[in-house]
């Protein structure tokens, strides 16, 4: 039975029978199978389904607030007890996006596989938010940030992990074809490469002499990996507004230009989240610790190279 009641919450939390069978490493038949005995079994009607998207009923409402709870209660209480034995094992879900898993993250689990033998790793990658972070241990986002910017509020815990400026490029043949703005408003009448996780909708913002400029752009080309913006910026399809050192090269070179170098652009932010847990899984804690520590290593050499201000120590909890 509270096989079945934990397998609920996965459908609760997904809104899909598939996924949540998927998640839990059955077939969608014997999923069905276990609602129907629960529902069965607790002689109530738990989800309602529809040929879209399958809800709870206020029953099966009910029934997730409360037992969401006590199966965090119980999780706690398994890694409690899984931690007197202080061994690194088992797995770990991270959820990253395209640009930190490539530059980041893939070094530092292989460095780490190496150390820990043990540990397996389930990576997703993804620019956007994980809507159901109970199905991962860490989420690495990206967020474009400036002075006074106010976070949306969140349950999760939060860790910056990198912090760089933001800037606005495009290339020679783009600006030879339609000129270069020279303020802000000026790029509703340009072609813009748009990230919606990257900057937080297509709102860019610039700051001149403490006066905040929040231009709605005009979208072009939206896209979730930043890489193909600035490819696309390469090939001359619009400004594209992206990591420092993602461009540092092109800019180097001349094959990207800088645009609205007067103002200061906003910046760029990739964070770590995860669950607030009394009782974190041994290998999740030693894993954090390790990525927190070998980032700001990274880091620090990137900024170094790229002539960057150093970055933020940042503590480890």
């Amino acid at each position: 039975m509270l096989d079945k009641v934990v397998f609920f919450l996965h459908v609760v939390r997904s809104g899909s029978l598939s996924e949540a069978a998927k998640h839990y490493g059955i077939s969608a038949s014997a999923g069905s199978r276990w609602l129907s005995e629960l529902e069965a079994g607790m002689g109530v009607s738990l989800l309602k389904r529809t040929t879209r998207k399958i809800t709870p009923t206020q029953a099966g409402q009910r029934l997730y607030d409360r037992f969401s709870l006590i199966n965090g209660q119980i999780n706690d209480v398994f890694n409690e007890v899984q931690n007197l034995s202080h061994e690194d094992k088992g797995l770990i879900r991270v959820a990253s996006t395209p640009l930190f898993a490539k530059y980041y993250l893939s070094q530092i689990i292989g460095e780490y596989v190496q150390i820990h033998p043990s540990i397996n790793f389930v990576v997703i990658e993804t620019a956007f938010e994980v809507d159901h972070v109970h199905d991962v241990d860490f989420a690495i986002r990206a967020n474009a940030t400036y002075r006074g910017f106010q976070d949306k509020d969140s349950l999760l815990v939060k860790r910056s992990l990198v912090r760089e400026p933001l800037i606005a490029c495009c290339s020679p043949e783009y600006i030879a074809q339609y000129g270069k703005p020279e303020y802000p408003e000026a790029l509703k009448s340009h072609f813009c490469l748009y990230a919606t996780t990257l900057v937080g909708g297509n709102k860019w913002i610039f700051e001149q002499n403490g006066e905040y400029n929040s231009v709605e752009i005009a979208q072009t080309v939206e896209a979730d990996d930043s890489e193909i913006l600035k490819n696309i910026a390469l090939a001359g399809g619009g400004i594209a507004y992206l990591p420092y050192s993602l461009v540092n090269q092109e800019l180097q070179s001349g094959q990207l230009l800088p645009v609205l170098k007067d103002y200061v652009s906003s910046e760029f932010e990739l964070n770590l989240y995860f669950k607030p847990r009394k009782y974190m899984p041994v290998r999740c804690v030693n894993f954090k610790d390790y990525l927190i520590g070998r980032v700001q290593e990274m880091d620090k050499n990137n900024k170094k190279a790229l002539g960057l201000p150093k970055p933020k120590q940042l503590l480890v909890e």
